[in-house]
């Protein structure tokens, strides 16, 4: 396990080696007014909100590491990786806990973590509060439900939870607690289950840190075509359909991509569906819940992709379906397919469970080996370009149309962009730095 393990974050960080460029790039001009290119406290970075979500930890982790390399965003992606292989290390050790000894077909598991799938979140716009964090807090949430004592477990999800609603997408984590809390309530025996006052108590924390988080909130949908009017649910169901199947590599809008997605999302719906019986059985034939950890952790994992799958829909549908296979979406897809391969593994028939795996193994591991090399290097090139431009004449507009593509989408006024690269340049840091 070791070995492929290494070997899927070797050929992770060789494809960050080959693509990041020392430039902000999108984004990035933005979010950073938090850290970098404005005076805030610790607090006020936590809670800054960029687009619909904040940045939380992955603010005050940027303030602590990024000023070591000069703010070098090729830098910043190295460390990215280093945050997946944080997060492939904590759920390895999570699938130790759940299920013993390691298989062979734990090789899933660095597939799934070091997919090629998510470049974009690596090397183009790096932000470690819009999936390297969210996803590495969602690992430590299912390793604080597998706590023995409730003394320690109860506080661990409570903070670990109120941490993450507060990094980007990790918001949706805090629908799902409460939930969880109630479950893990109702299905535990008696024995096992938390005094009444200390649940509500433990309840009444999770509300009340999911409501703090609209305590100064301002709606952004982020794309100026968002309407609040549904469109139809075929339309965001075809979109999510897109999101899975683009994850496994079958790419496009066309007929079979849309239907294989389609099948993908169904099979996190029966592992839901599976994750659930199992939990409420055991609460009918109040059987020991040693087994009802794994039935919550495998809710968590596919809840949190669904919720955030659906959000994503509802928000980008307007773009066109092409916009689900934004790669930036993929990091949090990971989340359910590791709760897909969980169900498999606690299957009880043998045949089908060895059938199941094998297949699920095969698709995995296969779709690791297939990756955007075109847009992976069309990127890259644009950086670079208007990295060299810019370097040369200082005119942001003139780069922007030598390229083909602005550094930012939005005008230069808005983000005080002219301003940004002046401080840079005065304090030689990002692109200013001697390195590429």
């Amino acid at each position: 396990m070791i070995v492929v393990s290494v070997f899927f974050a070797a050929r992770l960080f060789r494809l960050i080696s080959l693509y990041a460029i020392n430039i902000f790039f999108s984004d990035q001009w933005e979010f950073r007014d938090a850290t970098l290119f404005q005076k805030h406290s610790l607090w006020q970075m936590f809670d800054w909100q960029h687009g619909p979500h904040r940045q939380g930890l992955g603010a005050l982790f940027e303030r602590m590491v990024d000023p070591l390399s000069g703010w070098n965003s090729r830098t910043e992606s190295f460390i990215v990786g280093g945050v997946v292989v944080a997060a492939a290390i904590c759920t390895l050790y999570l699938k130790r806990r759940l299920f013993g000894p390691f298989s062979v077909s734990d090789v899933v598991i660095p597939a799934i973590l070091f997919t090629p799938a998510q470049w974009e979140t690596l090397f183009v716009t790096p932000n470690f509060a819009h999936g390297p964090f969210p996803l590495l807090l969602l690992v430590l949430y299912c390793l604080a439900w597998t706590a023995g004592k409730s003394t320690v477990r109860y506080p661990l999800v409570l903070f670990v939870n109120f941490v993450t609603i507060y990094t980007g997408f990790g918001f949706f984590l805090g629908v799902l607690t409460p939930i969880l809390l109630a479950l893990d309530y109702w299905t535990s025996t008696p024995q096992a289950r938390l005094p009444r006052k200390y649940f509500v108590a433990a309840v009444l924390l999770a509300l009340a840190s999911l409501g703090s988080f609209f305590l100064g909130y301002r709606f952004n949908a982020d794309l100026d075509c968002f309407s609040l009017r549904p469109q139809s649910p075929a339309s965001y169901l075809a979109f999510i359909s897109l999101m899975f199947a683009n994850f496994f590599s079958i790419r496009g809008a066309e007929a079979f991509p849309l239907t294989a997605g389609a099948a993908i999302g169904l099979a996190m719906l029966v592992a839901l569906t599976i994750a659930t019986w199992h939990l409420l059985r055991r609460q009918a034939h109040n059987l020991q819940n040693a087994g009802s950890k794994t039935q919550l952790i495998t809710l968590a994992l596919i809840g949190y992709t669904l919720l955030f799958c659906v959000n994503t829909a509802y928000g980008r549908l307007c773009g066109g379906l092409g916009t689900a296979l934004a790669s930036r979406y993929a990091i949090y897809l990971e989340p359910a397919v590791l709760g897909l391969y969980f169900v498999l593994l606690g299957l009880r028939n043998a045949s089908a469970r060895k059938l199941l795996l094998t297949a699920f193994l095969m698709a995995v591991v296969g779709a690791s080996f297939h990756g955007d090399r075109w847009g992976m290097a069309y990127f890259r090139g644009v950086k670079q370009r208007w990295k060299t431009c810019y370097l040369q004449t200082e005119d942001i507009q003139q780069c922007d149309k030598v390229v083909g593509f602005p550094i930012y989408t939005h005008p230069p006024e808005r983000t005080h962009l002219q301003e940004k690269l002046q401080f840079l340049k005065e304090t030689r840091q990002n692109l200013y730095l001697q390195s590429r």
